[in-house]
């Protein structure tokens, strides 16, 4: 057995990403469904996404610069960004992910 991860598909883009949520309110509850909704649209992209409710773990905000949420810290690909809002502009977002070579 081989603890190397499975080759990926070429055509399929990375992200990595962490959500910074706080608990349920409106704009998170938000920013959670419009994620959802672009992870469905990209079939091209492969998401790993960690949701992290600053009233569980303020200090990772803190640490990542997050003073305002919901935020979505894209660390992969590179050079990475924060997204501030409700995410709600997904034409905006799915532009960040273009089809082609990855």
């Amino acid at each position: 057995m081989s603890n190397k991860e499975p080759a990926r598909n070429p055509g399929i883009r990375r992200c990595v990403a962490r959500l910074f949520v706080c608990g349920d309110a409106l704009n998170s509850q938000r920013a959670r469904e419009n994620l959802r909704r672009l992870r469905e649209t990209l079939d091209h992209v492969e998401f790993k996404v960690a949701v992290i409710d600053v009233n569980q773990a303020p200090q990772t905000a803190l640490d990542q610069g997050v003073f305002v949420n919901p935020a979505l810290q894209v660390l992969e690909p590179a050079p990475g960004m924060l997204i501030y809002g409700d995410l709600s502009d997904l034409t905006a977002l799915a532009s960040l992910f273009p089809k082609g070579d990855a």
